[in-house]
């Protein structure tokens, strides 16, 4: 690794897969710092939009009128996922 850090895939979703997605790997402790407040600010808003689907009575034209939302949700939680796998393994 060099003062950048580096980069290593994380395992997909899909078994047999190849890898495809990849997180940078921390040298420093500023770093691993900046990754901590990364993953604490997306489970923030994870928890900000689901306070948001659960307290504002919003009403629903159609079966699909919150997709977005819940499609924002489901993007930050594998993000957060990705990025604490990362954080636990050990780099090259």
């Amino acid at each position: 690794m060099t003062d950048h850090g580096s980069f290593h895939p994380i395992e997909r979703f899909v078994e047999g897969a190849d890898p495809v997605l990849f997180v940078f790997a921390t040298d420093t402790p500023a770093q691993r710092q900046a990754l901590h407040d990364e993953m604490v600010a997306r489970l923030s808003a994870i928890a900000q939009l689901s306070e948001t689907m659960t307290y504002s009575g919003i009403e629903s034209p159609d079966a699909r009128s919150h997709q977005g939302i819940l499609e924002c949700v489901a993007i930050l939680s594998r993000d957060v996922r990705g990025l604490l796998e990362a954080s636990f393994r050990a780099g090259p």
